[in-house]
C-alpha cells in the first residue's frame, strides 16, 4: 500500500473533523463545502501548487478568484442576485456584471450552460435508441410465426412457444445486465464514457443488421444477445456523462432526458411499426423493424465520437488518461464562464481528494498506469467493496431498491408485451394494427407525461415524486385488472387500456426516470461504474425475468391476475422507497458523500419515528411545528419549507426571476482561526463544550492545513 505525509497528514485533518461531527449537540450530519477547513493563506498556497503542478497554462490570480468563490459559494450567490450588496465592496473577490448572471442562471435555469446541450443532445439520442429497440421487440413478438412460432398463443396455452416467446425478449436484458453493465468498467476505464457509448452504438447497429436476415428463432436469440451487450454498456455509460458534466443544481434535470427520450423512442419505434405493417409481406415488415434501432444507432455513433466532450470527471480518474488540463478543457466547454469552469474545477479536484483519502489506503499501483491483470483484479475489488463500506454499501442500497421498484411496479409489461396484452384481451380477429395503436399510445403519455419532471427532479426531489406517483400507480393498475372482467369483449380493451394509460401518465415523472438518476450519481468516482454497472443491471435483470416469466404468468393467472399481482408490488415498492431511499436533489456529486454516509438504520429510525410522526400531525391535524432534520447544511443553510408548499406550480413548470436575498452569511475567508470559531463550522455556535474538547487536543487544529497536490484526485485501489 501506497503511505506519504500527503495521506497521513490529510487522514489525521479527516480524523479531527469526524471528531467535530460526533461532539456535535444536535447528532445530525453535516453537510459542509471540501475547501470550508483551509484559511485565506492555505488556500492561496494551495492554489499556488496547484497551479504550478496541473495547470501552468492558467493564471494564478483567476484560480485563486474562482477557488474563493467555490469556498463561500453561498456569499456570492447573493452578490450575484441583487446590485449594491451592502459588503459587496469588501469581498476578496468582486464579480463583473457577466459572472454574476453566470452564478445566478446557473441554479434557477435548467440547461442554461451552453456547453451541456450536446450532451443533452447525446443522451437524448442514446435514450431514443434504447426505446426504440424495446419497441422494436415488442413489434417482432406480433410476427413471431415469421421466426418459427405458433401465431395462436392463447391465455390457456402452455406449450414451450410461450417459454421461447419469452427468452427471445429477455435475452437481450439478461445480457445487458450479466455482460453489458460489468463490461461498462474497463471499456470506461481505458475509453472513457464516450468511447463506451460508442462502443454501444457499434454493438447495436450489427445486430440490428443481423436480425434483419433471422429467419429462425435461434438466430434471432444470438443476434439478441449481442444487442443486449451494447444496451447495459449504453446503460451504464450515457447517465454517468449526463451526472457529471451537468451543474449539481440541475443533475437530475440533465440524466431526466435518459427516461423523457426513451419514452419517444417508445413511442416513435412504434410509429415505425406501425408504417412497416404496409410492407407487401409480413416477412418484410418482420425485418423493417427488426433493422428500424441501426439508424439511431448511427447517428449516435456519430455525434458522441465527433461532437460530444469528455467528463471531466473521468481525466480526474487515476489511470491511463488521468490528466487535469484535459479535464479542464472540458469544463470550459461545459461552462459559460472561466470563472464557472475554474471553481468547478478546483472544487472537484480538491473533493475527489478528501473522497480518495475517505474510502482507504492506497494501493500502489493507482499511482501510475497500471497492467491488464491489475486492472481486471481492481474491477472484481471495487464490486467487493460496495458490499464493505458504509458509504458504498448505503448507496447500493438505495439505488437497487429504486431500480427494482420500476420493475415491480408492471411498466414493462406494457412497454414489452402491450400489443400481446392488447391482442389477446379483445380481439376477435388477428389483426396487428389496433394493438400496435394502442402501444403508440402509451409511448406517446410516457413522453408527454415526463415533461413536468423536467425541472421539478430538482425542485421537487427524487424521493417526494417516487412518495407521490407510487399509491397511484397501484390504484390505476388494480383498476387495469378489474377492467379485464368486463366481459364484453369489445369493451374490455377500451377500458383497460384507458386505465393502463392513467398508470403510464403517473409513472413517467416519478419511477421512470428516477432510477437510472440515482444509479449514476450515488457513488463516489472511485466507484461510479461499479456501482452504476450494479445497481442498473438489477434494473435490466429483472426486466429480462419479467420478460421471459410474463407471457406464462399471463396464461396461469390471466390479464386479470396478472396486473393484480403488480397492482400489489407498487404497494411493496412505496415502503421500500419510503424506509430506504435518500434524497439527492442539487447537491454536487461530492457533496453526497455526506448524504449516504447514515447508516441505514438511523435513517430508517428517522424516517418512522420523526419524519412520519410529523407528517401526521401537519397534514391531519393542522400542526405548525417545523420539519425535523436529519442533515445539517453548511453550504447552502437548510430547506426553506420545500415539504410544505407540495406541487407548487414553479416546481412544475418554472420561470427565471430575480429572487430576493436571503439573509447575509458569515464569510468563510473572515473566520479566525481560534478554537471557538471551529465549532461554528459544524453549525454549533453555542456549544462551548465543542470547543473544549478540540481545544482538549491541539493537535486536531494544527492539522487543518492545505495539502499540497502531488498525489491522485481519485483512484482505483
Amino acid at each position: 500500500m501506497a503511505s506519504t505525509g500527503r495521506i497521513t497528514q490529510t487522514s489525521t485533518r479527516n480524523e479531527a473533523h469526524s471528531r467535530c461531527r460526533r461532539a456535535n449537540g444536535n447528532g445530525n450530519v453535516v453537510i459542509e463545502n471540501a475547501l470550508a477547513h483551509l484559511t485565506d493563506e492555505e488556500l492561496e498556497r494551495d492554489v499556488q501548487s496547484f497551479v504550478e503542478t496541473h495547470l501552468p497554462s492558467v493564471r494564478y490570480e483567476n484560480l485563486l478568484r474562482a477557488a474563493r468563490v467555490a469556498k463561500d459559494i453561498r456569499v456570492y450567490d447573493e452578490v450575484a442576485r441583487q446590485k449594491g450588496y451592502n459588503f459587496e465592496p469588501t469581498l476578496p473577490v468582486q464579480l463583473t456584471k457577466e459572472e454574476k448572471y453566470a452564478l445566478r442562471r446557473e441554479r434557477d435555469v435548467p440547461f442554461s450552460e451552453k456547453g451541456m446541450r450536446i450532451v443533452i443532445l447525446t443522451v437524448s439520442i442514446a435514450a431514443l435508441l434504447q426505446g426504440f429497440v424495446q419497441s422494436s421487440f415488442n413489434g417482432a413478438s406480433l410476427y413471431r410465426e415469421e421466426w418459427g412460432l405458433r401465431r395462436d398463443l392463447g391465455p390457456d396455452d402452455t406449450s414451450a412457444d410461450n417459454w421461447k416467446l419469452g427468452a427471445a425478449n429477455a435475452a437481450p436484458f439478461f445480457f445487458a445486465a450479466l455482460i453489458g453493465c460489468p463490461l461498462a468498467l474497463p471499456i470506461n476505464y481505458w475509453f472513457g464514457r464516450r468511447g463506451g457509448i460508442c462502443v454501444a452504438a457499434l454493438l447495436i447497429f450489427a445486430s440490428s443488421l443481423g436480425a434483419a436476415y433471422a429467419r429462425t428463432w435461434y438466430h434471432l436469440l444470438g443476434i439478441r444477445a449481442i444487442n443486449g451487450v451494447g444496451m447495459g454498456i449504453k446503460a451504464v455509460s450515457t447517465p454517468i456523462l449526463a451526472g457529471e458534466t451537468a451543474v449539481g443544481f440541475w443533475r437530475g434535470s440533465a440524466i431526466l432526458a435518459w427516461q423523457l427520450w426513451v419514452a419517444f423512442g417508445i413511442m416513435l419505434g412504434f410509429a415505425f411499426n406501425l408504417v412497416f405493417t404496409k410492407a407487401q409481406s409480413s416477412l418484410t415488415t418482420l425485418s423493417l423493424i427488426n433493422a428500424a434501432p441501426m439508424v439511431p444507432s448511427f447517428f449516435l455513433f456519430m455525434i458522441t465520437l465527433f461532437l460530444c466532450p469528455e467528463s471531466p470527471r473521468y481525466h480526474l480518474t487515476r489511470g491511463p488518461n488521468y490528466n487535469v488540463r484535459k479535464a479542464f478543457i472540458s469544463m470550459v466547454k461545459l461552462r459559460n464562464t472561466e470563472l464557472q469552469a475554474l471553481r468547478d474545477m478546483y472544487l472537484i479536484y480538491k473533493s475527489l481528494e478528501q473522497e480518495s483519502m475517505a474510502l482507504g489506503n492506497l494501493d500502489a499501483h493507482a499511482f501510475r498506469s497500471p497492467g491488464f491483470v491489475w486492472v481486471i483484479r481492481d474491477f472484481f475489488r471495487q464490486y467487493a467493496q460496495l458490499f464493505q463500506q458504509r458509504r458504498l454499501y448505503n448507496a447500493v442500497i438505495s439505488t437497487s431498491t429504486v431500480n427494482l421498484a420500476q420493475q415491480l411496479c408492471g411498466i414493462n409489461v406494457l412497454a414489452f408485451y402491450s400489443g400481446y396484452l392488447f391482442n389477446g384481451a379483445g380481439s376477435d380477429v388477428h389483426s396487428k394494427v389496433i394493438p400496435m395503436a394502442y402501444s403508440l399510445g402509451f409511448g406517446a403519455i410516457n413522453f408527454l407525461c415526463a415533461l413536468p419532471a423536467v425541472r421539478s427532479i430538482d425542485t421537487l426531489g427524487r424521493r417526494k415524486w417516487l412518495l407521490a406517483t407510487l399509491p397511484f400507480m397501484a390504484l390505476f393498475m388494480f383498476g387495469a385488472a378489474l377492467a379485464f372482467t368486463i366481459e364484453p369483449r369489445n369493451i374490455r380493451v377500451g377500458v383497460a387500456a384507458f386505465f393502463l394509460f392513467i398508470f403510464a401518465a403517473v409513472y413517467s415523472p416519478g419511477l421512470g426516470p428516477i432510477p437510472f438518476t440515482l444509479a449514476s450519481e450515488s457513488f463516489p468516482l472511485s466507484h461510479r461504474e461499479a456501482g452504476t454497472a450494479w445497481a442498473i443491471s438489477i434494473n435490466l435483470g429483472f426486466a429480462g425475468l419479467l420478460s421471459i416469466v410474463f407471457p406464462s404468468i399471463n396464461s396461469g393467472l390471466t390479464e386479470t391476475g396478472a396486473l393484480g399481482l403488480f397492482s400489489g408490488l407498487n404497494v411493496v415498492a412505496l415502503v421500500m422507497v419510503f424506509l430506504l431511499v435518500e434524497e439527492t436533489k442539487r447537491r454536487t456529486l461530492e457533496e453526497l458523500d455526506h448524504i449516504f454516509a447514515v447508516s441505514k438504520r438511523k435513517f430508517m429510525r428517522f424516517q418512522l419515528f420523526e419524519y412520519l410522526p410529523w407528517l401526521v400531525r401537519y397534514y391531519i391535524f393542522g400542526s405548525k411545528k417545523p420539519r425535523p432534520e436529519l442533515y445539517e447544511d453548511l453550504i447552502w443553510g437548510p430547506s426553506e419549507g420545500e415539504d410544505l408548499a407540495t406541487f407548487r406550480a414553479v416546481d412544475l413548470v418554472g420561470y427565471y426571476s430575480e429572487p430576493s436575498v436571503p439573509e447575509p452569511v458569515e464569510l468563510a475567508h473572515s473566520r479566525s482561526r481560534d478554537v471557538p470559531q471551529a465549532g461554528d463550522q459544524y453549525g454549533s455556535v453555542q456549544s462551548k463544550e465543542l470547543g473544549a474538547k478540540v481545544a482538549a487536543d491541539p493537535g486536531d487544529a494544527s492539522e487543518m492545513q492545505a495539502t499540497n497536490n502531488d498525489g491522485p484526485v481519485s483512484i482505483r485501489y
